[in-house]
């Protein structure tokens, strides 16, 4: 589905919906959690990263004006700070303000059960007010709650460490757990494969994890995994695919084919 496109939904009080905001565009999937092979999915381009682009491409996009029985939204930003989970909301506010003295955007916060932390980061300003009147009560995330939390949950205990990297193009999110411990959570931006490459072992070293037995597992776009998997493999003994959630099958066939952060986020009840 493209822009303008919109399914055939009946009954969208039985459906779910998650959006990814992105400078570029917004993603999204939407499913009925109780038909299985339900899931849909589609985009809507931004002509800028203004919040006037972001309405603009919101209301052009039919699929995403419906009264769902659940809205989540994931927002992507590189302006975030990790606390501990006893720090007061408020606190955390302030603190990513404290980081990011340049930026005037709007204080949000994430909560991370699974891995006792907070994310504070920024988004634009207007934009918690847009997506409040725009939406039924949605669940705002930081883009690192679905790829923290989800992987979390298979790192409960366990002998080894291991590192995941979510990879696009341009970017990717890590996520770095020691004997089931979450360690660190990062978003990187970069021009080229050597430059993340050079970003992950960075990590990697930074974090102590042992190049002969521990495992770096890489997801996300299939020409950065291909171009990084040998450079990594230069220096990290195990360098492997992440195992695709088996359990996203059961939205849909497709789900393949959607954005992992989504599919992730569907994932994290």
């Amino acid at each position: 589905m493209g822009k303008n496109d919109k399914t055939n939904i009946q009954h969208p009080e039985a459906w779910e919906l998650l959006v990814a905001i992105g400078d570029q565009q917004l993603d999204y999937i939407l499913y009925a959690p109780a038909v299985a092979g339900s899931l849909q999915m589609g985009h809507a381009s931004r002509t800028d990263d203004s919040l006037q682009a972001l309405e603009d491409a919101t209301y052009d996009t039919p699929d995403l004006l419906n009264d769902y029985k659940r809205v989540r939204v994931v927002v992507h930003s590189q302006h975030f700070v990790l606390l501990p989970m006893e720090t007061s909301d408020e606190d955390c506010a302030e603190l990513v303000r404290t980081a990011f003295p340049a930026d005037d955007g709007e204080a949000a916060v994430s909560a991370l059960p699974q891995n006792g932390v907070k994310i504070a980061y920024l988004m634009p300003r207007g934009m918690q007010a847009f997506l409040g009147r725009t939406f039924s009560l949605p669940d705002v995330y930081h883009h690192l709650f679905p790829l923290c939390e989800y992987f979390k949950s298979l790192n409960r205990s366990d002998d080894l460490s291991r590192m995941f990297l979510n990879l696009n193009a341009e970017s990717m999110d890590v996520a770095i757990y020691r004997k089931g411990t979450f360690l660190c959570a990062n978003s990187y931006q970069f021009t080229n494969a050597h430059d993340a490459a050079y970003f992950a072992l960075n990590a990697w070293r930074t974090h102590g994890l042992d190049q002969l037995t521990d495992e770096l597992h890489l997801m996300g776009d299939n020409t950065m995994r291909a171009a990084m998997t040998p450079m990594l493999r230069e220096f990290v003994k195990f360098v492997m695919p992440a195992v695709y959630p088996a359990a996203a099958m059961q939205l849909g066939r497709n789900a393949m084919q959607a954005p992992l952060e989504l599919i992730l986020q569907a994932l994290c009840e």
